[in-house]
């Protein structure tokens, strides 16, 4: 009895008039998923010949497979600006720089030989010490060391020798994956999109001001993922 009403609630689900066998499987969804748009770089102007940097943009995560992406560059050019904007994407395997201290007790520099970090790429990323618990925000750094103002939120708040770090944010390549200038007119706004047929893992974008003298405003990167 009780076989015959779970047969009759689920041909009433999903409909069909024979019993779930091989030959009448379950429905599967196999409609494409939703693409989704996240603003990853938001910034009120960049100044003239300046070029923003890791900590501006929020990794795009490709790490699923994702199939498609679709990056939009909004802009405000000035009245008098001679020159526009070039977009600079990078990309990482990991989207994280990890290693160990090899220094002696500090609060404040983390060291590590190994390392190959370019000078002040890390500037206003969150340096972890993984070993203690805490955190602080990059100051500078060099080819093999990183500096905050202080760390907090940890148990000794302080590098000590073979203390583990990760630098969420970091580990993308010093090159190009792809560049482009965008459209420019003077004292207009920019809206502008390039697709792409991806294959990195993470992906950052960096907004170079070409212009020698005039700031631009309103500048939005806008990343579309998706199938």
């Amino acid at each position: 009895m009780l076989e015959g009403v779970l047969t009759r609630v689920v041909r009433a689900i999903f409909g069909g008039g024979a019993d779930i066998s091989a030959a009448n499987p379950l429905p599967v969804d196999t409609s494409p998923g939703l693409k989704v748009a996240t603003t990853i770089l938001d910034e009120a102007t960049i100044a003239a010949t300046i070029t923003t940097v890791l900590a501006d943009c929020d990794a795009i995560d490709l790490s699923d497979g994702t199939g498609k992406l679709a990056v939009t560059v909004r802009a405000r050019y000035h009245a008098i600006a001679t020159q526009g904007i070039k977009v600079h994407m990078r990309t990482s395997p990991t989207n994280d720089a990890t290693g160990a201290h090899t220094g002696g007790a500090h609060a404040t520099i983390m060291t590590d030989d190994n390392a190959h970090f370019v000078a002040d790429e890390l500037v206003g990323l969150i340096i972890e010490n993984v070993t203690d618990g805490s955190s602080g925000e990059v100051t500078a750094n060099t080819e093999t060391t990183v500096t905050v103002a202080a760390l907090a939120g940890g148990t000794a708040n302080a590098w000590a020798l073979n203390d583990v770090y990760s630098i969420n944010g970091a580990d993308y390549d010093t090159e190009d994956w792809d560049s482009w200038s965008a459209a420019f007119t003077l004292d207009t706004v920019l809206r502008q999109t390039k697709h792409y047929d991806v294959s990195p893992k993470f992906i950052k974008v960096l907004i170079e001001n070409l212009d020698p003298l005039q700031d631009v405003a309103d500048v939005q990167i806008v990343a579309t993922v998706g199938p």
